[in-house]
């Protein structure tokens, strides 16, 4: 059993405390973050008629995407403590960190990431200053419909041969 720190009244990007709140409201509860990554729903455990609400679908995808850094090396615990935040705190957000150890964030779109950043510097980072890359955007193609025509690639010494549908 796991105690709840206190109950907040969700109003837009501001939270206010509550005493007590009545059957069908949704609130927020902090001191669980540790054991959520995005949302959950919790219920008393020996209740029957009891569902989760489901998370919703988004049609779109984080495409757009900055590196971040910190200006003072000793700020970097701030700023991977702020990214776990804007990923919690945003469901569309992408926050991921490379293997060459770049922190980069990723946004539905430029106004989005926008939003994104300013949240991170201002709300989750302490006060830490960032520096932000130039944004880049990934080009996702489709096939829409497939042709019917045979191409062949012969690689430069004619030993290997490529067909495929165009």
């Amino acid at each position: 059993v796991k105690n709840i720190q206190r109950v907040v009244l969700m109003m837009g990007r501001f939270t206010e405390p509550i005493e007590d709140i009545p059957c069908g409201n949704v609130v927020g509860l902090v001191g669980v973050d540790q054991y959520l990554v995005k949302s959950g729903t919790i219920t008393d455990p020996d209740c029957e008629d009891c569902y989760p609400l489901a998370d919703m679908k988004y049609s779109v995808s984080p495409v757009v995407r900055v590196a971040v850094e910190t200006k003072n090396p000793s700020d970097l615990p701030k700023l991977v403590e702020g990214l776990k935040r804007l990923s919690k705190s945003d469901p569309l957000v992408l926050c991921i960190t490379t293997t060459s150890g770049e922190h980069v964030v990723a946004g539905a779109g430029e106004l989005h990431l926008e939003i994104c950043l300013k949240d991170l510097q201002e709300d989750f980072c302490g006060g830490a200053e960032i520096k932000v890359s130039e944004p880049v955007v990934e080009f996702r193609e489709g096939v829409a419909i497939v042709g019917k025509e045979d191409c062949l690639a012969k690689s430069a010494n004619k030993h290997n041969r490529i067909y495929m549908g165009a």
